[in-house]
């Protein structure tokens, strides 16, 4: 029996402060890595890119173990020895939950279909490009798939029928001097997003709104001097701009903005935090997570080297944790909305789930330890109680 999270409606919740403990890592396998990529949680498992390794991992997070290895991807590929990601893969990845499917990029430009159900690939679908396929949308209306293709001399987007697994056609972004990062779909206009960190007319970045329908771009937004990798779409009509390390290189800021999609407006900004890659969203805390991986202790180019994951109030878009990371492999991050595990790739340790807690705190948290126990006394009672649940449902 699989529980989706279409059929129960969780609720949000506005914290004035959180708190994550660090409950287990579980060791890189076969061997350790220093390249990887996105990674997403679908009905309490955990898939992460990792391009070291040339796999899919797959983890339960009810057991804390990794179930299978998904292989048949590129791996890392050496440009006169030393990794180049624009041959590389797997990249960026997406569930389709309303087809059990997740689609992963890879690094000769095509995108791989893995069922869920065995966790196998079962197509792989040519984007027309020899470099990367990197990050996605899912259109769920319309059942389209929105990948990049950014390493192009003009990156396109794809856009991929769900149903027939097959390319209907491509939008062009001529402008682009610095490739094209996340595309996010909204459930509130039905346009999806593109995260584009440089262009001739907006050198700090700007957000393109593209009809997938109609192949084209309707709306462009600037950004505040954000040159933002990811993006995220919180509540209402908000949209989270990772700010990335271009932006404190070029601009001396560091900070991460919000931004109302209804007008292009931006309505708040965090500042300190900032050399983001991947960042999420978790509906039933209401919080934001950003991996400011290349983040520096001063905001400046010069500054010492601090990574760190942000968790932000979408409520209240104010910081209210963060967790010491690096700056090698966590700029991945994953949050079970079921759960609030929380999922972090940490080059020496592993991958690294940490666990909500309920006591407040007044204060940002350094890297939080906890023992294996606490996975055994906070998971299982919230799997078991939603497994009851559903039994009652009959879901």
């Amino acid at each position: 029996m699989i529980l989706s999270l279409s059929v129960l409606a969780l609720p949000v919740c506005v914290l004035a402060s959180v708190s994550y403990l660090r409950a287990e890592a579980i060791p890189w396998e076969p061997k350790n890595t220093t390249s990887v990529d996105q990674s997403v949680v679908h009905n309490g498992t955990y898939y992460l890119s990792d391009r070291g390794n040339s796999v899919v991992h797959v983890v339960d997070l009810f057991t804390g173990k990794t179930v299978a290895d998904v292989n048949g991807f590129v791996g890392l590929q050496l440009n006169n020895g030393k990794p180049d990601n624009a041959i590389s893969g797997p990249n960026g990845l997406i569930v389709l939950p309303d087809r059990n499917e997740l689609y992963v990029g890879d690094g000769d430009g095509s995108v791989k279909v893995i069922d869920l159900r065995n966790n196998t690939i079962v197509a792989s679908i040519a984007t027309g490009s020899v470099y990367r396929a990197d990050e996605f949308a899912y259109d769920a209306k319309r059942q389209l798939i929105v990948v990049t293709n950014p390493e192009e001399t003009i990156p396109y987007v794809t856009i991929i029928s769900a149903v027939g697994r097959q390319v209907l056609g491509n939008i062009t972004f001529p402008g682009a001097t610095n490739g094209i990062e996340q595309p996010a779909w909204s459930a509130f206009d039905g346009y999806t997003y593109v995260s584009i960190p440089e262009t001739t007319a907006n050198a700090g970045g700007e957000i393109d709104v593209i009809d997938v329908e109609q192949f084209k771009v309707l709306k462009v937004f600037p950004e505040p001097n954000c040159n933002a990798h990811g993006i995220v779409f919180g509540p209402n009509q908000q949209l989270l701009l990772g700010c990335s390390y271009d932006s404190i290189v070029r601009y001396g800021i560091a900070h991460t903005a919000i931004m109302d999609v209804s007008t292009g407006n931006i309505t708040a900004t965090i500042d300190g935090i900032a050399g983001a890659d991947q960042v999420t969203y978790d509906p039933t805390r209401n919080l934001y997570y950003v991996t400011a991986y290349q983040n520096t202790a001063d905001g400046t180019k010069n500054g010492a080297p601090d990574p760190k994951l942000a968790i932000i109030d979408a409520g209240t878009n104010t910081l209210v944790e963060t967790i010491t990371t690096d700056n090698v492999t966590a700029h991945s991050v994953a949050v079970d909305p079921m759960s609030n595990a929380l999922i972090v790739p940490l080059v020496n340790s592993g991958i690294t789930i940490f666990d909500f807690s309920n006591a407040s705190s007044s204060a940002a948290s350094p890297t939080p330890t906890a023992s294996g126990a606490a996975r055994e006394g906070i998971l299982p009672v919230f799997f078991v109680a939603m497994a009851a649940l559903a039994t009652i449902m009959n879901l």
